[in-house]
């Protein structure tokens, strides 16, 4: 076991009998993964790629990709997550249409296409996932995966275990794009995880843009504006230089073509926000992003938002997260949410930001996985992988 994330998982964890996922190619809770990097499995005979879909348990039911360009398919996507995905206590997080467009819709030029799989009855949604293709550098090793998320399924079907029929599923038609990783997030543990992120927010109602005393601890920040602006599209190929460069710092990171740079941050209101600083020259110095997410909180509806990118080079890390939170708070965001990666751990614990982590590391975290492939595990501060 990796000492440096071994926290998230513990002896007992190990001995616990996952039988779905030990027929799967990922790595298993006793495998030593510190000196290994690579696929899995390499070669993939034509008669070991199945060409038809996996059995679904009632009769009735049948798989149905799902093309937003349709009159009526993203409402009915919306419609179904906004009922039945990803529901705490009382936080429930409420997708807009125009969010799940920005997420679904398929990157300019690009040769591989996204996945919007779902499963129906009587043509209604009973369960549904996404697949959306994304470069990777892993310890230098690069590698096409696709990321599954927005898995959810209605609850009164979730005796039948769809969700590994939906990961069989989700990998066959991955493997027929030839395209033998993918990459997902769960808060449940599985084997086996190579990294684990905190999340971390902080209140912005009564969070006051005042001047203070340096080094003073308080939540009263220094109001500056820096020179940024809005980004537009004649800041992409600056930009996509000044991410390509900052993201070599970690040991695993996304790689963003131009097109993808147009796509994920060009803003959106309500949706994406995106700043950037230049110097006199127009060359882009620094970026900070943020995309929001309503939510249910506490039976309160309330805009959040989570920290996407911040990149600081003429002024520091610290003075770019505050002046963050500020432009968040000024588009009426009411939570600003950080997490572990991308080294936001302690810059978020000196702002005074609040983890809902519990003491056993069960709750608040997510933990990344791997299919077919397989990696030395490592901390969330070496990774710059937004996963949503």
């Amino acid at each position: 076991m990796d000492k440096s994330i071994q926290h998230f998982y513990s002896e007992k964890d190990i001995k616990k009998e996952y039988k779905f996922w030990k027929t799967q190619l990922v790595p298993q809770f006793n495998e030593n993964t510190s000196s290994k990097l690579g696929p899995i499995k390499t070669e993939f005979k034509e008669e070991e790629l199945r060409k038809e879909p996996f059995d679904l348990p009632e009769k009735d039911m049948e798989w149905v990709i799902m093309d937003i360009t349709k009159e009526g398919e993203l409402e009915k996507i919306y419609n179904f997550i906004l009922k039945f995905y990803y529901e705490v206590e009382e936080y429930k997080e409420q997708y807009s249409l125009e969010f799940l467009k920005w997420q679904f819709s398929p990157i300019k030029n690009s040769k591989y296409k996204n996945i919007l799989l779902s499963i129906q009855k009587n043509n209604e949604i009973i369960g549904f996932f996404s697949g959306l293709p994304m470069k990777l550098s892993v310890y230098g090793m690069e590698i096409i995966a696709y990321n599954i998320s927005f898995m959810c399924i209605d609850i009164n079907y979730r005796h039948h275990k769809l969700a590994e029929i939906m990961f069989k599923e989700m990998f066959r038609r991955t493997y027929l794009e030839n395209i033998f990783q993918n990459i997902f997030v769960s808060k449940r543990l599985i084997p086996k995880p190579f990294a684990e992120c905190t999340y971390y927010y902080k209140g912005l109602k009564n969070w006051k843009l005042n001047k203070t005393k340096k080094g003073k601890a308080s939540d009263k920040l220094e109001t500056k504006t820096y020179n940024f602006r809005l980004m537009k599209k004649k800041d992409i190929k600056s930009l996509s230089k000044l991410i390509s460069e900052d993201q070599k710092k970690y040991k695993i990171y996304s790689i963003y073509s131009e097109e993808e740079i147009e796509h994920w941050f060009i803003p959106i209101k309500g949706v994406i926000y995106s700043y950037v600083k230049e110097d006199e020259n127009g060359n882009i110095t620094d970026f900070t992003s943020f995309y929001v997410v309503n939510c249910l909180f506490g039976g309160n509806k309330e805009k959040w938002c989570y920290i996407y990118f911040n990149i600081a080079t003429s002024i520091s890390s610290k003075e770019l997260l505050e002046y963050s939170m500020s432009l968040a708070k000024n588009n009426g965001i009411n939570y600003y949410i950080c997490n572990s990666i991308n080294n936001y751990e302690d810059l978020s614990k000196e702002l005074k930001f609040i983890s809902n982590i519990e003491d056993d590391g069960s709750y608040g975290s997510l933990k990344y996985y791997f299919n077919n492939f397989i990696c030395p595990e490592t901390e969330g501060k070496d990774i710059s992988i937004i996963l949503i």
